[in-house]
């Protein structure tokens, strides 16, 4: 089983033809609510690849979540050991997105989810995996230190943060933490990819990553630095591709993939799930990513 813990948003999808270049009145092509936020995400990732899954977050008591959870329940993804908030709303956003595929997301938060610091109840087994996000970072920081303690896998999914101490404790504990680009020159105060890795690994010697979108994945693994290019597509929908990658990376380390065939897998299913609009619902299936994953070169960097 892979268990995700962080955060779950129903989110709103508003398409529109092109952003304008000032605030004015635009018509919308459509409107659709989808289920969002990176653990939640990467849970449906892991069941669509075949594992058993788990999702655990918080959700509100609203109508919001019970929305939430039926598309959970169409990919069978467990979430029993989540937590319902008495009086809150359960997060959600207003995305934006234009015929090319680029976004503008609002997103909100109750405080009342927020200010919450109950931890789920959790175990942790060598048959097991973990993947957090940092929205709930008191849980991603509970789970990366225990799984360091029991030796239990566990990506972490790192983008968009203040830097603080529980940032560095998940960063230091998890065992596979993946970086945004942004979550990593935060974090290293470096201006380069390659100067970043290095110094991660120098202050602790494991593997370390970073995701760029279109440009693919920079990991650093025995202080080698490889990059996995990312196909070239015709992006339908970008919304989610990251998290559609740390999930199906969780699902390959899961299965015993070496890491130079996990990440190539991962790129491979973020990517063609790009060239499909429909959230959740457009995460392609193991079979199809097999040939498509050809597609991805992965070179050596640095030694």
């Amino acid at each position: 089983m892979i268990t995700c813990v962080g955060s779950v948003f129903l989110d709103n999808i508003i398409k529109i033809d092109s952003f304008p270049q000032k605030p004015i009145k635009v018509l919308t092509k459509s409107l659709e609510k989808r289920l969002g936020g990176p653990a939640a995400v990467a849970s449906c990732v892991v069941a669509r690849l075949g594992v058993e899954s788990d999702f655990v977050g918080r959700f509100g008591d609203d109508e919001a979540a019970n929305f939430l959870k039926s598309e959970l329940n169409q990919f069978r993804v467990k979430y029993n050991k989540s937590l319902t908030i008495s009086g809150a709303m359960s997060s959600q956003s207003h995305i934006f997105e234009d015929s090319q595929g680029e976004r503008l997301l609002a997103a909100y938060n109750d405080k009342k989810l927020l200010e919450d610091k109950s931890l789920p109840d959790l175990t942790f087994t060598t048959e097991q995996s973990y993947l957090v996000d940092i929205r709930w970072i008191e849980a991603a920081h509970y789970v990366a230190q225990m799984s360091q303690k029991n030796s239990v896998k566990c990506v972490a999914d790192l983008d968009n943060y203040s830097n603080n101490n529980l940032i560095e404790g998940i960063v230091n504990a998890a065992s596979h933490p993946v970086f945004s680009e942004t979550g990593l020159f935060e974090f290293t105060k470096e201006k380069s990819v390659i100067d970043s890795l290095k110094q991660l690994y120098k202050k602790n010697n494991k593997f370390y990553a970073v995701t760029l979108g279109p440009e693919g994945v920079y990991w650093i693994d025995k202080g080698v630095i490889y990059h996995s290019s990312a196909p070239k597509i015709e992006a339908a929908e970008t919304n989610g591709a990251g998290d559609v990658f740390h999930g199906a990376f969780a699902t390959f380390l899961h299965n015993k993939k070496s890491i130079k065939d996990s990440i190539e897998l991962a790129t491979a299913t973020a990517s063609l799930k790009c060239t499909n609009s429909g959230g959740i619902h457009s995460i392609p299936e193991y079979a199809d990513l097999l040939i498509f994953s050809r597609q991805v070169k992965t070179t050596v960097e640095a030694e």
